[in-house]
C-alpha cells in the first residue's frame, strides 16, 4: 500500500495549493499567527480517481508483492503474494464506503509448506483500510486488516494459514502507514506585493470517507514570514 501512497501525495498537495491560492488573505504584521476554524481546506478522491490510479500502477510499474512469514521459501518456490489487476473474476480496486475503505484483492503466488512441498495459489482477498490522525507523528496514518482469503484449488486449511501469514506479514512491514504528513501538506506562499510570505502550516488533518469519496479537511495556521 505504500507503493500506491507516495504518487498519490504529489497529487494531493498540488490540489492543496491550487485550492488556498485561491484565497485572499493579507500579511498584517511579521509572524502574526492566525488559527480560525475556518482555516480549512478541503482535498476530495472520488472512487473512479483512486481505482484509475491502481490501473496506472499495473500499467506502468511493476506488481506490487509482499513477502509471506520470515523464511524465503525454497529454490524456485518463493513465499511471496504478487498483487494481480484481475483473477477469477475479482478485479483489485477500492470502494469508498462510509467510514472505511474496503479492497477487493486479486492475487497470486506460492508458498513452501514442509508438509505440502510447494503450493502455487492464486486467489481473492477482503481487505478493510481505515485512516485516521495520528498526532504523535504529526501525520495521517492507515492500517490494512484482511478479513477474508478464497484461493482456488487449494485446501481450506491452507487458506486459513496463509490469511494469518498475510495479515502478519502486513502488520509487521507497514501497519500504520504513513499516508501523507503535516509538513508535506504545507506551503510557504510569496507574496510581493505584500513585501512577504504567508507560511501556511498545517496542523490537523481529518479524513471523511462517504459513499464513493474519500475527503480529507485540513486545518491550517497562517504565519507571516519574511
Amino acid at each position: 500500500m505504500t507503493k500506491y501512497a507516495k504518487p498519490l501525495l504529489t497529487v494531493v498537495t498540488l490540489t492543496v495549493l491550487v485550492t488556498l491560492a485561491n484565497a485572499q488573505e493579507s500579511v498584517r504584521r511579521p509572524r502574526q499567527v492566525t488559527s480560525l476554524a475556518t482555516n480549512e481546506a478541503t482535498v476530495a478522491i472520488n472512487q473512479q480517481f483512486a481505482n484509475s490510479f491502481l490501473d496506472a500502477i499495473f500499467d506502468n510499474l511493476k506488481e506490487p508483492s509482499v513477502s509471506l512469514g520470515r523464511s524465503e521459501g525454497q529454490a524456485g518456490c518463493g513465499n511471496v503474494a504478487i498483487l494481480k489487476r484481475e483473477v477469477a473474476g475479482v478485479r483489485t480496486a477500492v470502494r469508498f464506503e462510509n467510514g472505511r475503505i474496503a479492497a477487493p484483492l486479486a492475487f497470486a503466488g506460492s508458498y513452501y509448506s514442509s508438509l505440502l512441498g510447494c503450493i502455487q495459489f492464486e486467489g481473492w482477498a477482503n481487505a478493510n483500510i481505515t485512516l485516521e490522525f495520528d498526532r504523535g507523528r504529526q501525520a495521517l496514518v492507515g492500517r490494512i486488516k484482511v478479513e477474508y482469503v478464497h484461493l482456488t484449488n487449494v485446501p481450506e486449511l491452507v487458506s486459513g494459514q496463509l490469511l494469518g501469514l498475510a495479515q502478519t506479514a502486513i502488520d509487521n512491514r507497514y501497519n500504520p502507514f504513513t499516508v501523507v504528513t503535516l509538513e508535506q501538506m504545507s506551503a510557504r506562499v510569496p507574496i510581493a506585493p505584500a513585501g512577504g510570505a504567508l507560511r501556511l502550516r498545517a496542523r490537523e488533518i481529518r479524513p471523511e470517507i462517504t459513499s464513493g469519496s474519500l475527503t480529507l479537511h485540513l486545518i491550517y495556521d497562517f504565519v507571516g514570514s519574511p
